[in-house]
């Protein structure tokens, strides 16, 4: 029932290091692109909470609010 583990060949431990990495790497990209994401949507969010406060204190600016 006790079956031991045995340490894989140095060539199966290279491929198994290069997929952990490869793994990693997609990962940071993923984190990467949700945090440009989160930061799109929150600029859009402050763009239109300005312009909400804008409007409701009845203040015409001389530029046009950008979109």
């Amino acid at each position: 029932m006790n079956t031991q583990f045995r340490i894989p060949d140095p060539e199966t431990r290279a491929k198994s290091i290069a997929n952990l990495r490869e793994a990693c790497r997609q990962l940071d990209l993923a984190n990467l692109m949700l945090d440009e994401a989160i930061a799109l949507a929150d600029a859009d969010l402050l763009k239109q909470r300005r312009a909400r406060l804008l409007y409701k204190s009845n203040y015409l600016p001389t530029e046009q609010i950008e979109s």
